[in-house]
């Protein structure tokens, strides 16, 4: 007896061959492939945000790639309304998606019922709602006529914040006042649903299957494979790409995008592709020099025996090395982000997650393609899996409260959660600010009691 077609995720940090194991899958099993990228929505920087080459998208159909204009917003509830119907009809059509990306919140977003739903609630007039008597005129006239994404862009997100803690002063001690982002959102939700985002978020997590992450598992067919690598292998790896980018014309990529969309705009380098890594990270460069500097590097460097070092070239090569740096650090955050969210948790509904070591590729075929395939060839005919799923993992912090806000007036930084803040104030540099203070507190009492006296 066979099961129903499964959708497959394949997880893992940037760098460890998500790219390939998914275009073999999808060839094996005539499966077609989801990009799940926040970066490669967008149309533009293809060498930038590692998008699979023209060639690659040939040996399989892929899936929402280059589909919104780099300064078009688009969210993870834009990723999650495209991806649905897609992965729907496929399955119709008995053909598995293969959910493949780096951005494991756009994950998410597919595998569980976690966010505002169209329909939710209906579009109503602020004081239609039974939430705001307290709402000043300023911020009810704010949530009628501002509170579109493009004019909350143009807000501080302090001032936003301040709007959220009215409205919704739940979902406010959630989140830092710059988190701008997720600040607009529950704006939004608030505006277009006429509910608070907390409201929406608890009635989910009271759903048969619901965890304190979010609501409960959307599909019952999931194969998760994560695509794990020893990190020094991958640093190496990392910094390898970078140089294959700069060969296969990066600096020429980047050149052209920053002429068109950036230069003489006031542009926001934390909205939209812009915040791209491999992109924001030659902004020092692309501001002082032009393509004249960019094609006197170009010949430097196929004869740098015969040329003088041209100009920009030192700042280049920062950039470079600046840009290794960024992308090493989200590897490790991606991996954070996996064992958090995906095995962290006892109560969340989690599909296996199948571990497939990528570190020697030379062992490619054995280790990793064989194993995936084998599995899904045993899942599909219902029959014993050999390739052992991980076990859930206890987090830093379970127990803690990680929905509240702490402020230290000491070091005048917010801080998200009990286990963050616990650490701060453990911190060494916590406790010299904290000794600091209180010897300056300390001298003026005294010199205060000693003015006293003398009077």
């Amino acid at each position: 007896m066979l099961r129903k077609i499964p959708v497959i995720v394949i997880l893992g940090s940037t760098g460890t061959g998500k790219t390939k194991l998914s275009i073999e899958l999808a060839r094996r099993f005539n499966a077609e492939i989801i990009s799940a990228d926040s970066m490669q929505v967008y149309k533009g920087l293809s060498i930038a945000t590692a998008k699979a080459t023209n060639d690659e998208q040939m040996q399989a159909p892929h899936h929402l790639l280059d589909i919104a204009t780099p300064h078009e917003p688009f969210t993870v509830t834009h990723f999650r309304d495209k991806a649905l119907p897609i992965i729907d009809n496929l399955l119709q059509r008995s053909k598995s998606p293969i959910i493949v990306g780096g951005t494991n919140y756009y994950i998410e977003s597919i595998l569980w019922h976690n966010l505002v739903s169209p329909g939710v609630g209906c579009k109503r007039k602020i004081d239609d709602t039974n939430y705001c008597d307290e709402l000043t005129e300023d911020a009810k006239d704010f949530l009628d006529n501002s509170a579109t994404n493009e004019k909350m862009l143009e807000i501080e997100s302090t001032k936003l914040y301040e709007y959220l803690k009215l409205i919704d002063p739940a979902t406010a001690n959630k989140l830092h006042p710059n988190n701008k982002r997720k600040i607009m959102r529950a704006l939004e939700v608030f505006k277009d649903h006429g509910k608070r985002l907390s409201d929406i978020i608890e009635d989910q997590r009271k759903l048969p299957g619901a965890s304190n992450l979010g609501g409960p598992k959307r599909f019952e067919h999931v194969i998760i494979f994560w695509l794990q690598c020893d990190q020094a292998i991958l640093n190496h790896r990392l910094n390898s790409r970078v140089d294959s980018m700069v060969k296969d014309g990066l600096l020429v990529e980047i050149r052209s995008f920053y002429d068109e969309y950036v230069k003489n705009r006031d542009a926001d380098y934390e909205e939209g592709i812009l915040q791209t890594i491999g992109f924001k990270e030659f902004i020092p460069y692309l501001e002082k020099y032009d393509k004249s500097h960019d094609d006197l590097i170009n010949k430097f460097v196929e004869a740098p025996e015969t040329l003088p070092e041209p100009d920009g070239y030192k700042s280049l090569l920062y950039c470079l090395d600046e840009l290794k740096l960024v992308t090493q650090r989200y590897s490790k955050k991606q991996i954070k982000w996996i064992k958090n969210r995906f095995l962290g948790s006892e109560v969340r509904e989690v599909p296996k997650v199948y571990p497939l070591d990528t570190s020697d590729v030379s062992k490619w075929k054995e280790v990793v393609y064989q194993p995936a395939e084998e599995t899904m060839l045993s899942y599909i005919a219902e029959e014993p899996i050999k390739l052992k799923a991980l076990e859930k993992v206890k987090r830093l912090g379970d127990g803690l409260n990680e929905e509240t806000t702490h402020y230290c007036k000491v070091c005048d930084r917010i801080f998200i959660g009990d286990f963050q803040w616990q650490l701060h104030i453990k911190s060494n540099n916590h406790k010299r600010k904290n000794a600091r203070q209180n010897k300056l507190e300390k001298n003026k009492k005294e010199s205060e009691e000693v003015v006293e006296q003398n009077s």
